[in-house]
């Protein structure tokens, strides 16, 4: 049956949190279905319609008896098919079905995703029924005791595959081989000689002897088949046993499903436990504008803007790639955002879309008007200089009159404390001028008329070798920042006048300005991040003011227009040479609603346009102080007070390919976060959904016996839920931490290692990486540490009969490791390889098992011998280890028989390459 309305709608939470993550994954379709039924699903594998088989029905039995007895229980089954299907028990509790569901999510991404998959049969749902279908109809023609038998030695085969196949041509295709007499020996060829004499001199025995080799090793490749020894055994007894039609047929359904449920076996452990931004990017957060490498070098868990209408949300986690290939789009207003192909923006339609998916004239969202700031104001934490004593301080010092120190600078005597305090270096009789390090008045905190004077600065500002000057358009704008500098700083100013470049031409023009000479005042500027060495093309906003509240930010903005704005007939217009500059007061005034455009403005100048409704809230919210600009911008809202609203969707005009280091966040709730204008969706499974996402606070119990169930762990045994999702949280930690590499490896401290922490954040960007093309042999191998076992107290265990107990048969970590690699290394079960059809030139089968410490169990290889003449119709054999020697397995139809060989054949030496 389908899912009850209660159960949809947790579908689509998890389904929801679960592409949140980044999973991406086929659809799924669930089902819920008894016990019962979930058994007799199970016992076919997962697929409702098989061929029918006593095996089948065996399954069914032992799932039915050890479900009523409380031994087992199936939870779910998943189906790697598209769409995949899902199958949840009737009784479960909603804490297990959203438990189950969350699960299956992280499956089906698995599936999609690994490169052992990517050969499936992605329709294996409608094939499986299609082989029901083929093989009842083989029954009805040919009998079901006959087809059932020959299901038996088929299936008795099925391990005897080759996983790798799929990936590497092994050989080429050949369809028959015809088995030849044996034919005459060949004689050698001698060179010729013209005397019998020098026969033995023009044929010597050692030439001959070699030609004789030669002659025995090409007769010997001409009766070897196959060429190379053969593992996909099923395959070579498609193409060249004696079989009939229907056999044939059978036998291809047998080997085509083992190759569908070989990555499952290759995957078990990794299954069960399993987009981005460039760093120049500048995410809107709680604390202000930062920049995106800055956010994740730090590290820092604070809260982000969502977008418009959306609230905060609290960052959990840190993502980063190294030189990745990304996109960068440009839309018609100027927002560039560059990003991974994968990095995911909002359309103006509400879908998400991937950058690699985005045309030339495709709508984007634009986040204007979230109005996220910064509560507090930034502190300065400015040092002063110490200042060089003043004549009338010393004269209080000395307790003299004020003349005295300077009678003393002339050269007469005065009390030693005067002469300490009045000559710190300074040769007698000189008069220093001590203007330049006048006190300078410093705020506690970055204030609004600082943040003004800033904005002024940076637009129109300049630096001279004993302070700094600002040009203005006349003089009344001059008066009024040299009253504001004075009253800010509490240090002189002096308003200048001189004729601008090209008087002669334009005499009645002047130019005015404000200096003011403090060293000082250049050091503070310097400590708030103004470049005062900086070409006018390469300066920026200053960091405190991107991590300023609002009034703040305003009070820049209204310097910064003051000193390069414009407004007239066509709305506000900002010139400057920094195109960095014209970026960021476009981001800052996209957080107050307002819209603008950047656009070229010729010899390297840029300018940014506001108009219309924009052009209102820039004066509501920000407007001039100077009296001119302020008039002609109330002038020009006056006039268009009629507009239509204006439209927060932006065309993208063009994309550019590049490479880059690339960031990304992961945002609770919303994940969704605001960086560079555009709108970005963040980018691990089942149990990390269902603790950050799904439970509810009264689940959490539920959720916590249940799970742990599930990740139980037996003596002896391996758990591959346990193992897999301890391994990738393993994984998520070093590499977030930087706990890999050389200089971790070699680092000897053990307290060292143990608190390493890099704040890398690299931990979710390798579990996607491991999950794509790792199986369980590579990521055992790759992943499995030392220090993992010791954690997770994994041990050989060994079975005492005295005791009757296990016990710890070993801790070495190697020996663990080595245990479990052979244990999952071809899925357990031995490597044998067809090494000669034609064995004695009488069409013989000879096989070879490749030892590697553990002997065949004799029962089982003879009856396998027994099938397999069933199929190959002549006699066949099978070299082994057994008790240290090499021995031969033959069957011929009616007998087996065993003999002591020389050794086992040396794969190698056949042309075999191991994989």
């Amino acid at each position: 049956m389908s899912l009850t309305p209660e159960l949809e709608l947790i579908r689509k939470e998890v389904e929801g949190y679960a592409r949140e993550y980044g999973l991406d994954f086929f659809e799924v379709i669930f089902e819920i279905l008894d016990y019962e039924k979930l058994n007799e699903v199970a016992s076919y594998m997962g697929f409702p319609t098989r061929y029918p088989y006593w095996r089948f029905g065996m399954e069914y039995e032992q799932l039915q008896k050890s479900h009523t007895y409380g031994l087992q229980r199936i939870y779910e089954m998943v189906i790697n098919n598209d769409p995949a299907y899902a199958y949840l028990l009737q009784c479960n509790n909603l804490v297990d079905q959203k438990l189950v569901m969350a699960h299956v999510y992280g499956h089906v991404d698995f599936f999609k995703n690994n490169i052992w998959f990517s050969q499936t049969n992605r329709k294996m749902m409608d094939e499986m029924a299609n082989h029901g279908a083929r093989v009842r109809r083989y029954m009805e023609k040919y009998g079901e005791e006959k087809v059932e038998h020959f299901l038996d030695c088929s299936l008795s085969l099925e391990n005897l595959i080759d996983p790798h196949s799929p990936f590497i041509k092994r050989r080429e295709e050949k369809f028959r081989y015809d088995f030849q007499e044996e034919e005459e020996e060949k004689t050698i060829r001698k060179l010729k000689s013209e005397k019998s004499y020098m026969d033995r001199y023009i044929n010597p025995e050692n030439f001959l002897e070699s030609q004789r080799r030669k002659l025995e090793q090409e007769a010997e490749k001409r009766r070897r088949f196959p060429e190379n020894p053969e593992r996909d055994v099923l395959l070579f007894l498609i193409t060249y046993a004696p079989l009939e039609n229907w056999q044939l047929d059978v036998l291809s359904i047998i080997r085509e499903e083992a190759y569908y449920f070989a990555p499952q076996a290759q995957t078990k452990i990794m299954n069960e436990g399993w987009a981005c931004a460039t760093g120049d990017s500048l995410v809107v957060t709680e604390k202000g504008l930062r920049r995106f490498d800055d956010l994740v070098e730090a590290g820092e868990k604070i809260r982000v803007d969502g977008g418009p209408g959306v609230s905060t949300h609290l960052i959990t986690d840190f993502h980063r790639e190294t030189q990745v290939p990304t996109l960068r789009i440009t839309t018609r207003r100027g927002l560039t955002l560059e990003g991974a192909v994968g990095h995911r923006v909002l359309r103006a339609d509400g879908s998400w879309t991937c950058l690699s998916e985005i045309k030339v004239g495709d709508l984007i969202a634009i986040a204007c008007g979230s109005k996220v700031w910064p509560e507090e104001k930034v502190r300065l934490d400015f040092i002063p200089s110490p200042l060089n004593p003043i004549l009338k301080d010393v004269a209080a010092s000395a307790e003299a009159s004020r003349a005295t120190p300077g009678l003393h600078r002339k050269g007469q005597r005065i009390g030693d404390i005067a002469t300490e305090r009045a000559e710190p270096g300074d040769p007698p009789g000189r008069v220093k001028a001590l203007a330049t390090q006048d006190r300078l008045r410093v705020p506690e905190f970055l204030d609004e008329d600082l943040a003004y004077i800033l904005g002024v600065f940076i637009g129109n500002g300049n630096v001279t070798s004993s302070g700094m000057g600002v040009t203005c358009q006349n003089e009344v704008d001059a008066k009024e920042l040299s009253r504001q500098m004075e009253a800010t700083f509490e240090v002189p100013t002096r308003v200048k006048t001189s004729p601008p470049e090209g008087a002669e031409k334009y005499p009645t023009d002047e130019r005015w300005g404000v200096e003011v000479h403090s060293r000082e005042l250049k050091r503070l500027l310097t400590s708030l991040g103004i470049g005062l060495g900086a070409r006018p093309q390469d300066q920026t906003v200053p960091e405190a003011i991107l991590c300023s509240p609002c009034t703040v930010v305003s009070a820049f903005l209204r310097g910064y227009f003051d000193a390069e704005g414009y407004a007239g007939e066509e709305g506000i217009t900002l010139s400057g040479r920094s195109r960095e500059l014209i970026k960021i007061a476009q981001l800052l005034l996209l957080n107050y609603g307002i819209l603008s455009t950047q656009r070229p403005q010729g010899k390297g100048s840029w300018r940014l346009e506001i108009s219309g409704q924009s052009a209102a809230r820039f004066l509501n919210s920000i407007g001039f102080s100077r009296t001119a600009k302020r008039q002609a911008l109330e002038r020009y809202v006056a006039s268009h007070r009629r507009l239509e609203p204006e439209d927060n969707a932006d065309p993208v005009v063009s994309i550019e390919p590049g490479r880059a280091d690339v960031f990304d966040i992961t945002v609770e709730t919303s994940h969704a976060y605001v960086a560079n204008g555009f709108i970005n969706h963040n980018s691990y499974w089942h149990s990390k959904i269902m603790t950050q996402k799904c439970l509810k606070d009264s689940e959490v119990i539920d959720y916590a016996d249940h799970h742990s169930g599930t990740l139980s762990t037996r003596p002896g045994r391996v758990n591959p839920y346990k193992l897999g999702i301890e391994l990738f949280r393993d994984i998520e930690d070093r590499w977030n931490k930087g706990k890999f590499g050389k200089e971790y490896e070699e680092c000897d401290d053990l307290m060292e290692k143990r608190n390493w922490d890099k704040k890398l954040g690299l931990g979710l960007q390798k579990i996607f990486e491991v999950r794509k093309i790792y199986n369980d042999v590579t990521f055992i191998d790759a992943f499995l540490t030392e220090e993992f076992c010791r954690e997770q107290k994994l041990f050989t265990y060994k079975y005492n009969e005295q005791t009757q107990m296990y016990e710890i048969q070993d801790r070495d970590y190697k020996k663990i490791k080595d245990s479990l690699l052979f244990s999952l290394t071809n899925f357990g079960q031995p490597f044998i390889y067809i090494i000669d059809a034609n064995y004695g030139n009488r069409g013989e089968l000879y096989l070879h098992h490749r030892y590697e410490g553990v002997e065949l169990r004799i029962d089982y290889a003879k009856d396998t011998l027994r099938n397999l003449y069933e199929l190959w119709r002549r006699p066949v054999h099978l070299e082994t280890m057994v008790g240290g020697k090499a021995v031969l397995f033959s069957f011929d139809g009616k007998n087996h028989e065993e003999k002591r060989i020389n050794g086992l054949v040396q794969l190698n030496a056949l042309g075999h390459e191991e994989t």
